[in-house]
C-alpha cells in the first residue's frame, strides 16, 4: 500500500499539498537459491505494475518541486548475486557480485549494474590464545548510475536522470580483536580517498564521506 507521504501530505509549501488515491503497487517475483560447496547463487526476477516514485516535475536539478507518481507502466527487473568464502590456512578471501538491470522506458527505477564487495582477512588466535585478533582489507564498488536524490522537505528521495555518481573504489581497513566477552575494534574507512579525487558521492547533492577513523570497544557482560 501506499505509504502516507504518497497519499496525503500538507505544508506551508503552497506546492506541497496534495490527496491522492493511488493503487496498490503489485509485484510478482520468482527466485531461485542455489547453494553449494563451489559458489553460492541466487537470481531474481521481479514484475512491477502501478510502481509508486516520487519525481522533480519541474525537469530542473536546481529547482525542486517534488510529487508523488505512479507508473502505469511495467518494469521488470532482474538480479544475479554470486558469493563465495575462499580459506587458506589462516587467510580468507570473501567476495560478493551483484548483477543487476531494470527494464522501464520512463528510467523510473534506477540501479547499478554492478555491485561488488570483497574481504581479505587473516585470523588468528594471539597471546596463548587468550585473543582472537582479525585483520583485513575490504573493497566495495558499484557502476555509475542515476542514483535517487534526497528531499529534505519530504524525507523522501526522487528519481533524477540527470547525474551519475558511483564508479569509484573504497577500501577500508580493519582490526578486529576478541578477549573473552569484550570485543575491541578499529577500522580506517575509505582510506584511499584522497587517490580518487574527492569526487564520490551518496547522492547527487549529498558528498559521500572521506577517511575517518572509527575506533571502540563492545562488552557483554552477560553471555
Amino acid at each position: 500500500m501506499p505509504n502516507l507521504n504518497y497519499n496525503l501530505y500538507q505544508s506551508n509549501y503552497v506546492a506541497y499539498n496534495w490527496s491522492n488515491n493511488f493503487n496498490n503497487e503489485k509485484r510478482n517475483q520468482f527466485q531461485i537459491l542455489a547453494h553449494t560447496k563451489w559458489l553460492n547463487l541466487e537470481a531474481q526476477y521481479s514484475i512491477l505494475n502501478d510502481y509508486l516514485y516520487f519525481d522533480n516535475t519541474t525537469n530542473n536539478i536546481e529547482v525542486l518541486l517534488v510529487k508523488p507518481m505512479q507508473n502505469t507502466n511495467t518494469i521488470t527487473y532482474t538480479s544475479i548475486k554470486a558469493s563465495k568464502e575462499i580459506k587458506f590456512w589462516k587467510f580468507a578471501l570473501d567476495n560478493t557480485v551483484l548483477y543487476q538491470s531494470a527494464e522501464n522506458s520512463d528510467k523510473t527505477l534506477n540501479v547499478p549494474q554492478i555491485v561488488t564487495r570483497n574481504s581479505l582477512y587473516f585470523s588468528d588466535y594471539v597471546f596463548k590464545k587468550a585473543m582472537l585478533l582479525q585483520t583485513g582489507i575490504v573493497f566495495n564498488y558499484f557502476t555509475e548510475y542515476y542514483v535517487n536524490d534526497y528531499n529534505p522537505l519530504l524525507g523522501e528521495f526522487y528519481v533524477q536522470n540527470e547525474r551519475k555518481i558511483g564508479g569509484f573504489p573504497m577500501f577500508d581497513f580493519f582490526v578486529n580483536a576478541k578477549v573473552k566477552q569484550a570485543r575491541l575494534f578499529l577500522k580506517a574507512e575509505h582510506f584511499n580517498s584522497a587517490m580518487t579525487g574527492y569526487d564520490f558521492y551518496a547522492a547527487p547533492n549529498y558528498p559521500y564521506r572521506d577517511f575517518i577513523v572509527r575506533f571502540g570497544i563492545v562488552w557483554n557482560f552477560f553471555k
